[in-house]
């Protein structure tokens, strides 16, 4: 007679850390980070406390979305490089602000109200942005179209346009059946005289529309929160 058994598992494996292997580096921990989204995956001392928070909001099993939060939570939105853990022969990058929690907890709720509006790609990213107290407008301009919000987060749409603002759009419109919308989104900073700045990110690719939009929303929160009092109305 044969009787079966489950053991118990260990209380730690020797499981890669999930942002070191996110950023191709060969690492591993021994800490186990608690995650709702079934992930389960460890983090290294360097990374404990972001990878708790990432998992925490993180609600999919889509691996551009994990990676896009874990570059939100170093503001790899702008294009730097995400921080790495230093190593004899390799000096520690300086390491860059992280995403508030509060603003990582809203990230699920932008997603969702993006979802639930329409019916142009525009519109959803409206619903994302307001999530987070931006407010924004749909505007075209000679054919090309595009959302706009003003830096100081104005509520009045003419006001918007008269100060520094910036323009987010998906190739050159943000009024397209979601179907059609193939390119991420782009955010333009330009001055209240009207004139070009920069280009302050573009949406992490390879994400659905709802979740592309709850990433541009949370990467322009972000910048504002950061950059807004450098940019004042004349």
């Amino acid at each position: 007679m044969y009787m079966t058994y489950q053991a118990e598992a260990p209380a730690v494996l020797p499981m890669s850390c999930v942002r070191c292997a996110m950023e191709g580096l060969d690492t591993t921990a021994v800490f186990l980070v608690s995650a709702t989204s079934g992930y389960g995956m460890a983090a290294c001392v360097q990374h404990r406390e972001v990878t708790t928070r990432v998992l925490a909001v993180f609600t999919g099993t889509n691996d551009v979305e994990l990676r896009a939060l874990f570059a939100l939570t170093g503001l790899a939105c702008t294009g730097e490089p995400l921080p790495v853990v230093a190593e004899p022969d390799r000096p520690r990058r300086r390491g860059l602000p992280l995403i508030p929690a509060h603003l990582l907890e809203l990230h699920g709720k932008a997603r969702e109200a993006a979802r639930a509006s329409g019916p142009r790609d525009g519109d959803k990213l409206i619903a994302a942005l307001a999530v987070y107290g931006v407010p924004s407008w749909l505007y075209e301009d000679r054919g090309v179209s595009y959302v706009i919000a003003g830096v100081d987060r104005t509520q009045d749409e003419g006001l918007a346009h008269t100060g520094p603002k910036v323009f987010l759009y998906s190739g050159h419109n943000a009024d397209l059946d979601p179907d059609d919308h193939t390119e991420p989104w782009s955010c333009a900073l330009y001055g209240g005289d009207g004139q070009f700045v920069d280009i302050l990110f573009t949406a992490q690719a390879g994400m659905d529309l709802d979740a592309e939009c709850a990433h541009a929303a949370l990467c322009l929160t972000a910048w504002l929160d950061e950059h807004a009092e450098h940019h004042l109305r004349a």
